[in-house]
């Protein structure tokens, strides 16, 4: 464990170093937020409620989605392509801690980085721009940080099977940004699965993308009842659970062709 820790550790000293992307990080999201909830804004257009939610709560959700979309940058893939391409991944293989420890150890580095140099100005900036985006209550509040928790580990999961793609392709080329678009659109990152057409909402509910975004966001401001919570989150465990079992299995099944092949 003090192996991870010491990463992170490093990792959020590495970050800090860059001003200059700081700078420009918070700048872009700070624009981004104020373009979809003016988006929002102009969408609702005084209307009370639409599907259960009203105007606040979708700014609330807004606000709150640009911010766990920083939180939740992933580099795993990134990593893992890098060390096949190189050819370091049989070393990396063979060192006393696992590659992957390592590689969520520096991804949670990151994140706690970008929770003070981006989430916390984002939260300042949306609260005085368009009122405090607090929680329905403080068990909402509670359960939502669980849910996250839980997200992120899913979130980080996809990632990583995805750059388990560079053993066999070597180079991922555009299939990150595919990812990135896939779990923007299917997640609720942007817009709430509640307002696309029930069949096919009912069919991305069932998928894990669903569990990464929407499901948090939605315990945040009170969308949903406590039953409606407990079986959600239920399904949102079933996912985190199947997910670290596949990966489990395609990473020693990895592992083994590398040091077969002898990297």
């Amino acid at each position: 464990m003090k192996a991870y820790l010491f990463v992170a550790r490093v990792r959020i000293q590495s970050a800090l170093a860059y001003r200059f992307n700081v700078i420009s990080t918070i700048s872009i999201q700070c624009l981004l937020l104020f373009a979809m909830a003016c988006f929002w804004k102009a969408a609702y257009g005084g209307t009370g409620s639409v599907s259960g939610v009203g105007e606040r709560d979708m700014i609330t959700y807004t606000i709150i989605s640009v911010i766990m979309g920083n939180l939740l940058t992933m580099g795993v893939e990134g990593r893992i392509e890098d060390s096949v391409w190189s050819g370091s991944v049989a070393l990396d293989m063979l060192k006393p801690v696992n590659i992957y420890g390592i590689y969520l150890a520096e991804d949670l580095g990151d994140m706690v980085v970008a929770f003070f140099q981006t989430a916390v100005p984002l939260f300042v900036l949306g609260s005085v721009l368009f009122g405090l985006p607090a929680p329905a209550s403080a068990l909402n509040l509670v359960l939502f940080l669980a849910s996250f928790a839980v997200g992120y580990l899913i979130n980080w999961m996809l990632a990583a099977l995805l750059g388990m793609c560079a053993f066999k392709t070597i180079t991922m080329g555009p299939l990150r940004n595919v990812k990135g678009f896939i779990m923007k659109l299917l997640s609720g990152s942007v817009i709430p699965l509640w307002f696309f057409p029930e069949g096919f909402r009912v069919f991305l509910e069932c998928l894990p993308f669903v569990n990464i975004y929407q499901l948090p966001l939605g315990i945040y401001i009170g969308r949903y009842t406590f039953l409606e919570m407990l079986g959600r989150t239920g399904l949102q465990l079933f996912w985190c659970a199947a997910l670290w079992l596949i990966f489990h299995a395609v990473q020693k099944k990895a592992a083994a062709a590398v040091l077969i092949q002898g990297g």
